[in-house]
């Protein structure tokens, strides 16, 4: 891999920041802990595992989202919908929240994150790009996930907080996957002007913090029925790297009593019915269901820490 350009001023203090907050939060969550489910449903895995099998990568910041807890996300989810606020605010109107919506046929095929921690830029720069493309009638995605991952942690294989990829995304735009040359691993290159001048023509238009707990059910099925897909924060436990693709797929996996916390995901939410949601994640096709895994309303209300609707692409 090539060597990182100069770090910006204030990135070190930054980075450290960002890895106490991680570290805070890893502590009280684990001694929380989460309620049950049975040691068969780990998939027989060890415990004495010294290296988890996939990365994960996402950066909790839920202090900065206090305003969501207030009012309603419709206005902002219908000024962002692919289908255009007012086609999206009459069709809720007139015929309320479908029983269930598939935006997975839109949806690339599962991504592979490898040991980079960059799962915050694969559920957004890729799969849900990859989305709204689908629903919106555009070619020449994916987009690359490293456009901005690479921007942020500077050279550090280290977690990020989603807003600092929506930031990115709607300033710059995010290159194509097939244009970008540094490739789905490389964080340390950043991107050049001829990559930057391309991500210009793949801006979002913006992205709505949803309501997590009670509400989150009610917030998901809104953004989906607006073409809207939902990525997710969780804290995974060892026992959700081992599921089987049966397991995946039940809508039963809650994790195990003893489970260990390992760290905070964010994955992509692409469809609902009145069993769940289906979800991609970025740890490959041979992982869970084909790359996807099927969670619980239940699953959602008591294990998602911060979830956003990702806005209609701007394409130029």
């Amino acid at each position: 891999m090539s060597s990182a350009r100069q770090q910006t001023k204030g990135r070190g203090t930054r980075t450290r920041v960002a890895v106490a907050m991680s570290a805070a939060a890893t502590i009280g969550l684990t001694s929380a802990g989460i309620a049950q489910a049975s040691a068969a449903d780990r998939s027989g895995h060890e415990e004495t595992a010294k290296k988890p099998p996939f990365a994960l990568g996402a950066l909790p910041s839920a202090p900065e989202r206090s305003a969501v807890a207030a009012g309603s996300v419709e206005a902002r989810l219908d000024a962002l919908s692919p289908y255009g606020a007012k086609a999206g605010a009459a069709k809720a109107k007139k015929a309320g929240l479908p029983a269930s919506v598939d935006l997975s046929k839109y949806a690339a095929a599962p991504g592979y994150q490898g040991n980079v921690n960059s799962c915050v830029a694969w559920a957004i720069d890729y799969s849900a790009y990859k989305v709204l493309e689908g629903v919106q009638k555009i070619s020449g995605g994916p987009q690359a996930p490293m456009y901005t991952y690479a921007q942020i942690v500077k050279g550090k294989n280290i977690p990020t907080p989603s807003r600092d990829h929506f930031n990115i995304a709607i300033k710059q735009g995010v290159d194509s996957r097939k244009h970008y040359k540094p490739g789905d691993f490389n964080y340390k290159t950043q991107p050049s002007k001829a990559e930057r001048r391309n991500a210009a023509h793949w801006k979002l238009s913006g992205y709505v913090p949803l309501h997590t707990g009670s509400r989150i059910q009610n917030d998901v099925k809104s953004s989906l029925a607006k073409g809207m897909p939902v990525v997710i924060m969780i804290p995974v436990r060892d026992d959700f790297y081992y599921l089987t693709p049966k397991q995946a797929a039940s809508y039963k996996y809650y994790p195990g009593r003893n489970a260990k916390f390992m760290g905070y995901h964010m994955i992509t939410i692409t469809g609902y019915n009145s069993k769940g949601v289906r979800v991609e994640n970025s740890w490959g096709k041979n992982w869970g269901d084909r790359g996807w895994v099927n969670f619980s309303w239940n699953y959602l209300q008591k294990q998602v820490v911060e979830a956003d609707a990702v806005g209609k692409i701007v394409k130029r």
